[in-house]
């Protein structure tokens, strides 16, 4: 069998969705929200077919079911993983709801999970893959990927991409690369970078940045960030405060940071 590149996790909201898996897999079709049909299909075109995992190995309680030739097979959440086996990113969630042979091998089964949340983009997809072997150790990975793609970086990085040393202590100097800061998700890309070198983490929105700055992600304010080329971020972030959910402006990620005892130059 290839190296599994997906894994399906026993679904239990009370336990981490990485404790019990159920089955490897070597791969997924139909997995991406833009691999379905469009809204120029026929109604039987858009009925919007299962996740299929193709060329698993089937464990624990869904290997019992499978043995039993029983109808409930359960719910279960599908991981992204890596070369080594680690969890990259969930991907989708949902119903097991068949099976069949597979073709890949002897004793494996394909599988068809019928999805209760949203599917990841293709992009998504793209971020994987950059990170199978690893961490990546190129500067500026994130930035060939579009918006939707940057997010999902965050996400892996969030698991696969904090540093586990000691904070830095206060006072620090870092540097910050803005020339691809074009959305909100490049600002925590290239954050994440200064503070904790290629792929690193360091929040993936207000929320999760406030907390990085309480400690125990690499940097603890205060500390000076030296933004580099912040007319781009200035420029395609606006200026204007928004009042309608849309992402922050430049001004008002600015002024977060200023204001949890963080000192800006703007270079």
């Amino acid at each position: 069998m290839q190296l599994p590149r997906y894994a399906l996790a026993a679904y239990d909201p009370e336990r981490s969705p990485y404790d019990d898996i159920w089955a490897l897999c070597a791969d997924a079709e139909q997995l991406f929200a833009d691999q379905l049909p469009d809204e120029g299909a026929t109604p039987d075109e858009l009925v919007e077919p299962p996740v299929r995992l193709i060329g698993c190995s089937a464990r624990g309680a869904l290997r019992d079911a499978l043995d039993a030739g029983g109808s409930d097979l359960g719910h279960g959440r599908v991981l992204r993983l890596g070369s080594m086996g680690q969890t990259l990113q969930y991907a989708v969630e949902g119903e097991v709801v068949a099976w069949i042979p597979s073709a890949r091998g002897r004793g494996l089964v394909d599988l068809a999970l019928d999805p209760w949340t949203v599917r990841p983009p293709r992009a998504a997809r793209e971020v994987w893959e950059t990170w199978w072997c690893g961490r990546p150790e190129e500067r500026n990975g994130w930035a060939r990927h579009g918006t939707a793609g940057r997010a999902h970086w965050l996400g892996v990085a969030r698991v696969n991409g904090r540093r586990r040393s000691p904070d830095a202590g206060p006072g620090v100097s870092y540097h910050l690369d803005g020339r691809h800061i074009t959305d909100e998700p490049a600002f925590y890309c290239a954050l994440g970078e200064a503070l904790n070198g290629p792929a690193g983490y360091f929040g993936r929105d207000l929320e999760t940045l406030s907390e990085c700055l309480r400690g125990g992600f690499g940097a603890l304010a205060p500390f000076t960030l030296v933004w580099h080329d912040a007319h781009i971020a200035r420029t395609c972030l606006g200026v204007t405060p928004r009042t309608d959910g849309r992402p922050p402006s430049f001004e008002e990620l600015l002024d977060f940071v200023l204001r949890a005892g963080v000192e800006v130059v703007l270079a």
